[in-house]
């Protein structure tokens, strides 16, 4: 049974080409356009195994659809994916996904664009990996 990934991201180009490698990868895909969108999914959609996200979105943000995640389930494994740590906020965006992963859920992970596809596949495959879930529990 292939694995169930929720993608949410506001941006249609970036979420399409997203959906279309993993499905190509041999990966379910569930799609959102933003963050309240992504708690409603969440809250309908059985059997996700990870959430993959932006962190600037309208509505809600990423971090605060990730607390609401993980309120529902504390051991989903989030994976944001963001262009946001730029050469000019870098810091700023480590020490605040730094905050956040020790303070909300060390399930909390994040790749910066661009990325390699290679890479995102085997940080998905770690991510989901149920070992790595129970670590987390």
């Amino acid at each position: 049974m292939p694995k169930r990934l929720l993608v949410v991201d506001d941006d249609p180009l970036f979420r399409n080409m997203l959906v279309e490698i993993l499905e190509f990868k041999g990966y379910e895909i569930i799609q959102a356009r933003d963050g309240e969108e992504g708690i409603e999914v969440f809250k309908k959609e059985k059997e996700i195994d990870l959430v993959i996200a932006d962190i600037r979105m309208p509505r809600k943000n990423g971090f605060q659809m990730a607390k609401e995640i993980h309120d529902l389930d504390p051991t989903m494994p989030i994976l944001f994916i963001s262009g946001w740590f730029d050469a000019s906020r870098e810091a700023e965006g480590k020490d605040a996904a730094l905050t956040l992963k020790n303070n909300l859920s060390p399930t909390l992970n994040f790749l910066k664009k661009p990325f390699r596809i290679t890479q995102l596949v085997s940080l998905i495959e770690e991510l989901t990996n149920p070992k790595h879930r129970a670590g987390v529990a």
